[in-house]
């Protein structure tokens, strides 16, 4: 083999069907490059507990498969089972935001290793758990209860205008907000914040340094805003075909397929066993 290539995919709405499944032809293509000696990530905006119960129910959990989660914070080798790199938000942050966000009646959480935890039991919080498949927790104080700094927390909304209510709440708390965490949009119901300097993107720049594989033999795919830094910062930025417009803004390519129709596979068969950018 000429040259080893790494592929980060974003998991819902990119390898995951709207099933939250994963085609057999999306994993027999995943086998096939990692068996000819390249490498996959799954680089999400879950917490690794979520990441790596899906990464498992995927058999997708083993040697040349590598976690990118919380949108970054967090690097994770699934073959040597252990952590490479991990970022916290500031816990000081974190409690103003808890406390804005209980002012203007939204729902907010963050995480410990184990559990997403909040102040209070929310239609919002049951529904985050049951499509994550993490288990919750209610505590009395935040970030006092915590047992450690997390690696990042979210501010949710399904009301009718959601992304329109998070987009007014992001805008009237950047003073707490701004130099101290990121914001990012994984999808219109969850707005995110992280640890400065914490991207899918960033995170992507730092595997391939870490393994030795140039970026420009890297492909990301993804769906959302929260996959833009790495669609940007790959050598190849792939969008797959249902994702959002501006994600597509930045794309080097756009798939034939969507996220139900095996798009991993067309982007594994394209730039990872049989070609690369000169491509397109």
């Amino acid at each position: 083999m000429s040259e080893v290539k790494i592929l980060f995919s974003d998991l819902d709405g990119t390898l995951l069907d709207d099933d939250k499944n994963v085609s057999r032809e999306d994993l027999s293509s995943i086998n096939q490059m990692i068996e000819a000696g390249h490498h996959f990530v799954i680089a999400t905006g879950r917490p690794l507990y979520s990441a790596k119960v899906v990464a498992r129910e995927l058999q997708l959990y083993r040697d040349g498969i590598f976690l990118i989660t919380s949108n970054g914070a967090y690097i994770f080798d699934c073959g040597k089972e252990e952590i490479i790199s991990s970022t916290t938000v500031d816990p000081d942050t974190v409690a103003k935001m808890f406390k804005a966000a209980a002012a203007d009646s939204l729902h907010i959480h963050t995480y410990t290793d184990t559990h997403v935890v909040s102040l209070k039991k929310t239609r919002e919080l049951e529904l985050y758990c049951e499509r994550i498949k993490m288990p919750y927790r209610i505590v009395e104080r935040i970030p006092e209860d915590l047992p450690a700094p997390p690696p990042k927390f979210i501010v949710m909304s399904i009301a009718d205008g959601s992304r329109k209510i998070l987009e007014e709440f992001e805008k009237r708390h950047r003073d707490i907000s701004e130099g101290k965490v990121e914001s990012v949009f994984s999808n219109d119901y969850l707005l995110e914040y992280l640890p400065p300097d914490v991207s899918k993107g960033k995170a992507l720049k730092s595997l391939c340094g870490l393994m030795n594989i140039p970026v420009s033999a890297s492909v990301a795919a993804g769906d959302e805003a929260n996959d833009i830094s790495m669609i940007t910062a790959a050598g190849t930025g792939v969008v797959v075909r249902n994702g959002t417009d501006a994600a597509k803004s930045y794309a080097d390519y756009i798939t034939d397929r969507t996220n139900n129709e095996s798009a991993i596979s067309e982007i594994i068969d394209r730039f990872i066993m049989n070609g690369g950018k000169s491509d397109l």
